[in-house]
């Protein structure tokens, strides 16, 4: 009885580490994808903002660029109600156009900027301070955490089929423009971004757009109510890194 137990509890020890260290690599994953972005990001070059946007986050936005009028976000609305129905590809086309025209937006961004002057010097991205494996709705959500060794643990992550995970990564960017006095002002911004990828899949009749363990990034603008629309199951309260501008010498 008492071999059984220590069995048990070894089996269950074994399966913690492998959580553990499943989140201490997803963790260090998810900042080396995002430090890929430095070159497009100190080119001025927004397109990658969308190109490796999360898609269900990307086809929201492009649906509410094309839907500026009245009319069209009437429209918009009797979609999301199935009151109205769309051919495949139909519906194929329209996102197809919405999204070339939220690229263009970036585009355009990116090509204001270098005409304002505007300079990134730097862009890094720091070690990430909160890890979310997130399931969906009536599931629970576990925050990968530190205990007092400062060894990585996971809480219950819970039995659930999909599941997603969000990593919060801290950024900093340090910009230069030209100033009215002929000098070139130069500041650090203090931010973040959500990582996030899809880490299984069930329900394929929805396509999300995301490829399997493939990590896209959110900005840290986003709010986080808008965050929740697509995992619901946040924690109330994120644990997020600090953030500010200062202007440096």
């Amino acid at each position: 009885m008492w071999g059984m137990k220590m069995i048990s509890l070894f089996a269950v020890a074994l399966a913690v580490m492998s959580v553990c260290q499943a989140a201490s690599d997803a963790a260090t994953s998810a900042r080396e994808a995002a430090q890929q972005y430095g070159a497009a990001v100190r080119n001025c070059d927004m397109r990658w903002a969308v190109d490796f946007m999360y898609p269900p986050l990307r086809r929201t936005y492009a649906d509410q660029l094309t839907s500026s009028s009245r009319e069209d976000e009437i429209a918009r609305a009797r979609r999301v109600q199935g009151l109205d129905r769309e051919t495949v590809v139909q519906a194929k086309a329209r996102m197809a156009a919405s999204d070339k025209a939220l690229r263009a937006k970036y585009a355009r961004m990116g090509e204001e900027m270098k005409q304002r002057g505007l300079t990134v010097e730097s862009f890094t991205v720091g070690e990430a301070t909160s890890e979310y494996v997130v399931t969906p709705p009536m599931a629970t959500v576990s925050q990968v955490r530190k205990d007092t060794s400062g060894r990585i643990r996971a809480e219950q992550i819970g039995n659930t089929q999909e599941r997603s995970r969000v990593v919060i990564l801290p950024t900093t960017l340090v910009i230069s423009a030209p100033a009215a006095n002929g000098k070139r002002t130069r500041m650090e911004r203090r931010s973040y971004i959500y990582a996030v990828r899809d880490e299984v899949i069930v329900d394929t009749s929805k396509p999300r757009g995301t490829e399997l363990n493939k990590w896209y990034f959110i900005d840290g603008n986003t709010s986080v109510n808008t965050l929740r629309t697509f995992f619901p199951n946040l924690p109330l309260y994120l644990k997020l890194p600090g953030t500010g501008d200062r202007i440096l010498p």
